[in-house]
């Protein structure tokens, strides 16, 4: 943890000598061993019944970094707890990047720079952090002469969540489906993400996302907004009322924040949502 500004300063101090091998090495070590804590730390929380890390292990890192000002942002309460996790994460992200820039710079290409760009890559997925996890994506994807030596599994990894990237966070369709053919990448569960996408296709979307693993399926979050958006769109033109939990499954968005971040007019009668009002004869 980074409780104090002592214990937080190791992270950052080496960035002036971080073109030594060994260095990068121990300096991996350390965020290693912080971004560790941190989960431990906040899993116990959650296990504890703490609504606050409950809260904080849903909330992406641009949230807690950027101070976002959402609806569930606003609800959430002890601001000073939510700051400590904001600098302790952005620590974490702060260290992966000098990590990632010195590995560049020293033009290192062996089994070390591998694993420490595999972890950047899961780990800034698992928090979403874009800005830490697609830098990563890029130079495993264009390893200059595949010197970097990763396995076949790897590589297929890295390309799924590349692609994954394309097409629900940037919505660069073509590229995406350019980019899987480059590398004869077969998967039925991208096929059926990327035919949701396109099509807005939010029932089979959520089936595809339901089967994916835990870093596909953050990866998918980034469209869950625009997929919700269509659900909404169909319900509205499907139904007069819905049931509160099947709405709630359906966009993952509990109704209170619901209605607000779209501006439903829709009504909540008990546990049922009211679409539109039956206009009496």
């Amino acid at each position: 943890m980074f409780s104090t500004a002592q214990e937080t300063q190791p992270l950052l101090k080496l960035s002036s000598s971080l073109l030594d091998h060994r260095k990068q090495e121990d300096y991996f070590s350390t965020i290693q061993t912080r971004y560790e804590a941190f989960a431990r730390n906040l899993e116990a929380r959650i296990e504890d019944g703490d609504p606050l890390a409950g809260k904080m292990a849903t909330l992406s890192v641009e949230q807690h970094v950027l101070g976002s000002t959402t609806s569930s942002m606003r609800k959430v309460p002890r601001a000073a707890a939510i700051t400590t996790a904001s600098t302790e994460l952005n620590m974490i992200t702060m260290a992966m990047r000098k990590l990632r820039e010195a590995i560049v710079a020293t033009k290192r290409n062996d089994t070390f720079a591998a694993t420490a760009y595999l972890f950047i890559v899961r780990t800034a997925i698992i928090i979403g952090h874009s800005e830490s996890y697609h830098p990563a994506l890029l130079h495993l994807i264009n390893r200059p002469h595949r010197v970097i030596p990763i396995s076949r599994a790897e590589e297929k990894e890295i390309v799924c969540y590349f692609l994954l990237d394309l097409a629900c966070r940037q919505r660069d369709f073509a590229t995406a489906f350019q980019v899987g053919r480059a590398y004869k990448y077969r998967s039925m569960r991208f096929d059926r993400v990327m035919r949701a996408l396109v099509h807005g296709d939010w029932v089979l979307f959520a089936r595809a996302k339901r089967g994916a693993d835990l870093h596909e399926q953050h990866l998918m979050q980034w469209a869950d907004e625009r997929m919700a958006g269509h659900a909404l769109q169909c319900m509205g033109k499907s139904y007069l009322s819905l049931p509160k939990n099947y709405v709630e499954q359906s966009t993952g968005m509990r109704w209170e924040e619901l209605k607000e971040a779209k501006k439903l007019s829709w009504t909540l009668d008990d546990h049922t949502i009211v679409i539109r009002q039956v206009r009496k004869r």
